[in-house]
């Protein structure tokens, strides 16, 4: 069993995808599965088609990435792709995409189903989930695979991304592409895969209950405006129908989802949007009647902790093979400059064995609890390694 990845910072998309076949087939002739991830700025009928010639056997699944993606090979910011690639030939692996007018959780279900029959392995339950779906309604996704295969099986995952939150993700297999569905891969390994889900982030002790919501729009906290209380919190002025993804970045909104040790961990929100009637958009869901903590984080614990997640899993006290892992776009924007830090930590971390990580818009992951959620400003980990 062999894991493996290649790369290419080429403008042309039929430049860029035939480096990275290129470089790829001079490690791993014929994978079982081919993970790619990869600028908006390239032509995904180019990068389809190349990757049929090459891999006609191959399941594949594509997805899109904010201003560039990390592997073992380091931080690579702007226009480029990787490719990560499986060779187990005693495992199996499947595909699917499902993009149609049914609802999220139809469609999460349909996808499940269809990567497994895929892989060849109908009624098994796979070791791994990969989730790759367009943003807005992920938890309803996790409920959709959760209804096929229950919630015992983990789910890794980023939602698909772009440049700039226009509407430009796109994920894509050898059958299908879409700007709108859900991507999955499912995975049945012949070695152990290890997970860590994290955040980096503390709470400060400031809380309020979600007293009215609506969809991804926390309405009122405490039967007060939402951002009122929010800019009480943060200290800083906020217009009506702003943007404040780039200054909520440090201070998400965390609800609990359970203790290690006696210490609470978070799945975070994070805040996006002032409203009109002063509520505040999400890139998560909230229940109203849930308790949001005001979280803190800094750019140092953003730096390292990529590095602490992937040792987390354990995996890598097991003799790693390679690894995938999933990083936020909201925090790799908040801390560019230092990104190159964060390739070294995380290679320190896997023994310098393959991953790829693209950057990504909502992050999805099994807690120590077992839970599998979908969260902001998270990063997620899977180590396959030998048992």
């Amino acid at each position: 069993m062999d894991i493996t990845t290649s790369y290419s910072i080429q403008i042309s998309s039929f430049d860029a995808i035939n480096e990275a076949i290129a470089k790829l087939m001079m490690k791993i002739t014929t994978p079982s599965l081919l993970l790619i991830y990869y600028s908006e700025k390239y032509d995904i009928d180019v990068l389809q088609s190349e990757l049929e010639k090459a891999y006609p056997n191959t399941p594949i699944l594509g997805c899109t990435t904010c201003q560039g993606l990390m592997t073992n090979e380091g931080y690579f910011s702007g226009t480029g792709l990787a490719l990560w690639a499986i060779n187990d030939f005693h495992g199996a692996y499947g595909t699917a995409i499902i993009s149609n007018f049914d609802s999220p959780y139809e469609m999460a279900r349909q996808a499940t189903l269809k990567a497994i029959h895929n892989s060849g392995r109908i009624g098994e339950l796979p070791s791994l989930i990969l989730l790759h779906a367009t943003p807005g309604y992920e938890e309803q996704v996790i409920q959709g695979i959760e209804k096929e295969l229950g919630s015992t099986v983990p789910i890794i995952g980023g939602s698909a991304a772009d440049d700039f939150i226009v509407g430009k993700w796109q994920i894509f297999n050898h059958e299908q592409r879409a700007n709108e569905g859900i991507g999955i891969a499912v995975f049945y390994p012949s070695c152990e895969v290890s997970l860590s889900f994290h955040s980096g982030y503390a709470s400060t002790g400031l809380s309020a209950i979600a007293t009215k919501v609506e969809n991804r729009e926390v309405i009122e906290l405490d039967n007060k405006p939402a951002s009122e209380v929010y800019l009480q919190w943060m200290g800083l002025p906020f217009d009506v129908n702003s943007n404040i993804i780039s200054e909520s970045s440090l201070n998400p909104l965390g609800r609990f989802a359970g203790e290690y040790f006696d210490l609470p961990y978070f799945k975070l929100a994070h805040p996006a949007h002032i409203t009109e009637r002063k509520g505040i958009e999400m890139f998560a869901e909230v229940k109203q009647g849930e308790r949001l903590y005001f979280m803190d984080g800094t750019d140092e614990r953003l730096i390292s902790r990529a590095s602490r997640v992937v040792k987390a899993t354990n995996g890598t006290k097991l003799n790693p093979i390679g690894g995938i892992t999933i990083f936020c776009a909201g925090c790799m924007l908040k801390i560019q400059n230092r990104m190159d830090d964060v390739a070294i930590g995380v290679n320190i971390a896997m023994q310098n064995k393959p991953y790829v990580s693209p950057f990504t818009f909502g992050e999805q992951g099994q807690f120590i609890s077992g839970e599998n959620a979908h969260g902001n400003l998270m990063i997620s980990a899977a180590v396959f390694h030998e048992g």
